[in-house]
């Protein structure tokens, strides 16, 4: 056979044009050996039928937590798959300089997605994140010691294959700018975006959005608590405007309680769209609220973001933002890491956390995720892999 896959009849998907071709996407050992039109069905061992689908490059979750068993509401990395149509995943600071080695040994190195990671500016990470009954919530912060800027650049230069920025967390009632400054600095000196985490009040966005860079990502954009994307007139408010301006990008963060509908549809219907689309998936938030990031992605379809923006920003937007454009390609010779979507037409409803209702009528559905050539099973996946991850 002259083939081991064939994805016949897809509508291909090209992120840098954001336009569709109808073609075959054929598949040897593990990487794309052609596209074009009307490849022979019969050279190839096995045969996807993608007529009416679209075929992208695999999709991008920037914004997980996969620190599985040491961060106590990380998910399995593979727990969402096929679902999810994910072959990237990037988690947001889990892990910090003094926590990575662990998790790059044990999880970001046991998998055959592509496993990256935004390095915290605490050198803990947000291993505090217990949500356990009668345990106090302890914010990685609140000892400003944990804030390192030497070992947080030297843990980055020594994993770039895997860490592609900085998180920091302006969490509600941090008390000083300082580990803000911290991760600018360490960013600065290492050539790396970093990614904020915004919240209500104290601190103010006035006070740290000025500070961000080109590049640089702002997350939870559609929180709605005071402070937030829109101001007490329901207009964008003006600190967010003058960072996009500059090139700061903005991402969704979905998560639970970082996500109002009201909020998202208001500035959608704007034109302040999210650059990335992501999840913060965790344990306490996969079911109902969150899912996987087809299902985030499905959510900004039903405010009226075009599906050509929206397949940009799980595809070359968020490749770009972590300087590894080569993740959102699908070319000849390149990995065959591959998503095949359906936009299904379906009356639906989702939910939000504040109890708002938002009526949609197609969602994108994973008909086939195919990963370093392999299809991926419902089951499959986690089964064969999870042996490779602690218990």
């Amino acid at each position: 056979m002259a083939y081991e896959l064939l994805i016949a009849g897809g509508r291909v998907f090209d992120p840098i044009k954001k336009s569709f071709q109808t073609a075959d996407v054929a598949i040897t050992a593990g990487r794309v050996s052609r596209i074009g039109p009307s490849l022979k069905r019969e050279e190839a061992k096995e045969v996807i039928d993608a007529s009416g689908l679209i075929v992208t490059p695999g999709l991008i979750d920037f914004h997980v937590h996969i620190f599985w068993r040491f961060h106590t509401v990380s998910l399995h990395p593979h727990s969402l798959l096929p679902r999810a149509g994910t072959t990237t995943l990037v988690d947001a600071g889990s892990a910090g300089a003094a926590t990575f080695a662990a998790f790059k040994e044990f999880i970001l190195t046991k998998s055959d997605l592509t496993l990256l990671a935004f390095l915290n500016v605490s050198v803990l990470g947000q291993v505090f994140d217990t949500y356990m009954p009668g345990v106090p919530t302890v914010n990685e912060y609140d000892d400003l010691r944990f804030v390192h800027v030497p070992a947080t650049v030297k843990c980055i230069e020594e994993n770039r294959d895997r860490i592609v920025g900085i998180k920091v967390r302006a969490y509600h009632g941090l008390t000083n700018l300082t580990p803000i400054h911290a991760a600018i600095e360490a960013a600065q000196e290492t050539g790396v975006p970093i990614m904020i985490h915004t919240a209500a009040p104290p601190p103010s966005v006035s006070e740290y959005l000025p500070l961000l860079r080109p590049g640089d990502i702002v997350t939870h954009m559609f929180h709605p608590r005071p402070g937030g994307l829109i101001d007490r007139r329901g207009k964008i408010r003006e600190e967010y405007r003058a960072a996009r301006e500059r090139g700061v990008l903005m991402e969704t963060g979905f998560a639970r309680g970082h996500t109002d509908f009201e909020v998202m549809q208001r500035a959608v219907e704007g034109g302040f769209i999210p650059d990335i689309i992501s999840t913060d998936v965790v344990t306490i938030n996969v079911e109902p609220y969150v899912r996987d990031v087809l299902w985030t992605a499905s959510k900004l379809m039903a405010v009226g973001m075009p599906l050509e923006k929206v397949l940009a920003a799980m595809t070359i937007n968020p490749a770009r933002a972590m300087n590894r454009p080569e993740l959102s390609e699908l070319k000849e010779g390149g990995p065959a890491d591959i998503t095949v979507l359906e936009v299904s037409k379906e009356e639906i409803t989702f939910q939000d956390f504040f109890g708002h209702s938002l009526r949609g009528k197609e969602r994108l559905c994973c008909r086939w995720l195919v990963i370093k050539g392999e299809v991926v099973k419902e089951g499959q996946f986690r089964d064969i892999q999870a042996r490779s991850l602690p218990h």
